[in-house]
């Protein structure tokens, strides 16, 4: 049996450096917000600026909706709860969120919402495989919201095709004798996957192989792994998503835990 993590924490606006943030509870939420010491209840409605290290939870400790910003810049909504630290005369966001929440909020911001609804499983299982297996990628945290860790926008909405693809293949993960594979992938191969030892990186436990993909064009990514514009076009000719893994992962099984 594979044990797979129910939380994932990922670090958020780390781009923006940000010196405050912004929390802010959905309509019908309420938020906890501990500060400098002293505990807050925030209200449906009530916003509230953060300038130091916070913790940030819904009522007992528990996961809650709401409205992350850096103000002025960027805002998004999560599900989950909130630590803030302050390093370096920045505060750094990271959420705490179910695992599979975070699926579909990749999947969503990997792909187009017109993307086929097999391409959209295979990259489910994908995104849940480099969660499992590539963890602590950053200090005090695992992954990050940007291309460095893979991308991460707001949870789809219930019935989308995201969040769908993420409960049609939950906990479906690519296993490589034994042990799940942290799944690479591109946006465009141009015509051809690399492996590792091509593209002059050290081989780890998944060395991937080159594979001809369907899909031509410029390159765009670094040609490992799944090709998501490849795996479009094998999804619009008829392709599972349990065939579109096995073309770019060769010799990776799709196991459930």
């Amino acid at each position: 049996m594979l044990a797979l993590a129910l939380t994932v924490h990922i670090g958020v606006f780390g781009l923006f450096h940000a010196k405050e943030l912004e929390v802010k509870p959905v309509p019908g939420q309420v938020l906890m917000v501990e500060t400098n010491g002293e505990t807050q209840t925030l209200e449906s409605g009530r916003a509230m600026r953060l300038k130091s290290a916070a913790r940030v939870t819904g009522r007992g400790g528990s996961p809650a909706t709401f409205v992350l910003s850096v103000p002025g810049r960027i805002r998004r909504e999560f599900s989950g709860r909130v630590e803030v630290a302050a390093r370096n005369g920045e505060l750094i966001a990271v959420i705490e969120m179910d695992r599979e929440t975070a699926v579909g909020s990749i999947v969503a911001a990997e792909l187009p919402a017109s993307a086929p609804f097999e391409a959209m499983k295979a990259q489910a299982v994908a995104v849940r495989s480099f969660l499992a297996a590539a963890r602590n990628r950053h200090e005090g945290f695992e992954f990050c919201d940007t291309t460095h860790c893979q991308f991460l926008r707001e949870a789809p909405h219930a019935g989308t095709n995201a969040a769908r693809a993420a409960e049609q293949t939950r906990g479906l993960v690519l296993t490589y004798e034994g042990k799940i594979v942290a799944a690479l992938y591109s946006a465009n191969c141009g015509g051809h996957t690399r492996s590792l030892a091509e593209a002059g990186w050290n081989v780890e436990e998944y060395p991937y192989f080159g594979v001809s993909c369907p899909r031509g064009g410029r390159v765009a990514g670094h040609q490992i792994g799944l090709c998501q514009s490849g795996a479009a076009e094998m999804a619009q000719r008829g392709t599972g998503f349990r065939e579109i893994l096995a073309h770019f992962y060769p010799a990776a099984a799709v196991t459930a835990p």
